[in-house]
């Protein structure tokens, strides 16, 4: 994924092009989401914005995520029934450290699709988010270090 630095303008930018009001909060989230291509939950993200908006409340920063992710600026997904947000919307799976909790895309010009089961034959799919376990490189030397 290109990393794009992203500014004030271009931030608003992105949000009108989309209709979405132009607010210091609302560019400050996609400021923040968009540049560091990070997984956040409204939580995480607020506790990252709030010491440089001390106004921003909770209720905006997750009002806005859903609204980006409304319109396709970001994507989100579930995982241990938080919701996450992630400004990657090109089709990739994910990585998950089951002893950290790390959160990284992974990338493939060639990802399998899977086929749905019988079982669901009657649902209408849109799409999901693969995510694969074990252990990310620091947590696996810890591991080996003290095996």
């Amino acid at each position: 994924m290109e990393h794009r630095v992203w500014s004030e303008s271009i931030a608003s930018a992105l949000l009108r092009k989309h209709g979405l009001r132009v607010t210091s909060p609302r560019v400050a989230i996609s400021m923040t989401l968009l540049e560091q291509h990070c997984h956040y939950t409204a939580q995480q993200l607020h506790a990252k914005l709030v010491p440089l908006q001390p106004a921003l409340s909770p209720n905006t920063v997750y009002l806005t995520l859903n609204q980006l992710a409304a319109v396709g600026v970001i994507t989100r997904f579930k995982l241990s029934g938080n919701t996450i947000f992630d400004s990657n919307t090109t089709t990739h799976d994910h990585a998950l450290c089951r002893e950290c909790g790390r959160l990284e895309d992974l990338q493939s010009e060639a990802l399998d699709t899977p086929t749905s089961p019988a079982s669901i034959k009657e649902w209408v799919l849109e799409g999901g988010t693969r995510i694969w376990s074990g252990f990310c490189p620091t947590c696996n030397e810890s591991e080996n270090k003290t095996a």
